[in-house]
């Protein structure tokens, strides 16, 4: 497995966790992790596939923006 970091403009604990859940859904195989209290509010997925263009649709979708670190 590997770990992809991504840069959110995510801000609250709710958001962060419907965005997890949602990405849980689509992507059942994989560890998520949301650092709200980091400056960048870092979201880190363990997975082991290629996972970014479903990752930037859900955040997209939702109306907020990530950028893979």
């Amino acid at each position: 497995m590997h770990i992809e970091a991504y840069k959110t403009n995510v801000r609250t604990k709710k958001d962060a966790n419907k965005i997890a859940v949602l990405l849980q859904f689509i992507i059942s195989d994989c560890i998520i992790n949301f650092d709200l209290k980091d400056q960048e509010r870092n979201l880190k997925i363990e997975t082991n596939r290629d996972i970014k263009e479903m990752v930037y649709g859900v955040f997209n979708k939702q109306g907020f923006h990530c950028q893979i670190v």
